[in-house]
């Protein structure tokens, strides 16, 4: 199974959309030969995302079932086990590794940080990095399909971690009612939802003046159109949030629209 074949029959594209419309809505802009590569890694981060979607080491459950998972992609990354060929998004990574249009480091790191959330992440630095490697280190492994230069790659994580802040400030009732271990375990997560959007917004503008400003050409635009979205759910109203239960209106469209096409 190559991706040209899943290309054709638009597999990896649907599940893109259905599994993380947010970042599929980034991806489009991008060229159409990258397109579906693109949608791969969202799919693995959706993947790697569900494992970690077990009650965190700090309820006591313990992180065991988590952590099985992640070594699991761990091993199919490092192409240390042979049973992943009838999982297509593991056949399509090891693909993209093959080809070289991804690096093996890249996708570990992010594996790292799931293993991280999911043994609990203590304090405000260690989440910062997990941030960083997990969201971040996903955006890292868009910039390398897209051929963004390796000297952007930190700015490139900054982009993906204030993508990532905002989004868990967007969602964070839902995902506080499903006690996922989302903030250090130095934040106390029984204070009032504002003063926990209050941190996720500073964090975000932190990871947003460490991304800075960027001029890039067309062809690597769709890399940084988190961005866009990022500054609008970093400065937006909670309330708001909490009434359109996350959806995605027409100005958040239209801002990805304009900063794909250079405006």
């Amino acid at each position: 199974m190559t991706l040209e074949r899943e290309a054709a029959a638009g597999r990896f594209t649907d599940l893109a959309r259905q599994a993380d419309p947010d970042r599929f809505l980034t991806v489009l802009p991008a060229p159409p030969a990258q397109r579906t590569a693109l949608c791969v890694l969202i799919l693995l981060n959706h993947e790697l995302v569900r494992a970690t979607e077990q009650p965190s080491a700090r309820s006591g459950a313990g992180p065991i079932a988590a952590l099985i998972r992640l070594q699991w992609w761990r091993e199919v990354i490092e192409n240390s086990r042979a049973d992943w060929h009838n999982q297509p998004v593991a056949v399509a990574v090891r693909a993209l590794l093959d080809q070289g249009r991804v690096r093996m480091e890249t996708l570990l790191t992010l594996i790292g940080a799931r293993e991280a959330e999911a043994e609990g992440l203590e304090t405000v630095e260690s989440w910062r990095q997990a941030m960083l490697d997990g969201p971040g280190g996903l955006q890292r492994a868009i910039g390398e399909l897209l051929g963004v230069d390796p000297s952007q790659a930190d700015r490139l994580a900054a982009a993906g971690a204030a993508y990532g802040c905002g989004a868990l400030r967007r969602h964070l009732p839902a995902l506080l009612a499903n006690e996922r271990g989302i903030l250090p375990a130095a934040i106390e997560t029984t204070r009032p939802v504002a003063e926990l959007r209050a941190f996720l917004a500073s964090e975000g503008e932190r990871f947003l003046a460490l991304a800075g400003a960027q001029r890039a050409s067309p062809g690597q635009r769709a890399a940084w159109l988190p961005l866009v979205l990022a500054r609008r759910d970093l400065r937006g109203d909670g309330a708001a949030f909490d009434r359109s239960a996350g959806a995605r209106g027409l100005g958040d469209r239209l801002a990805v629209l304009a900063a794909a096409i250079g405006r």
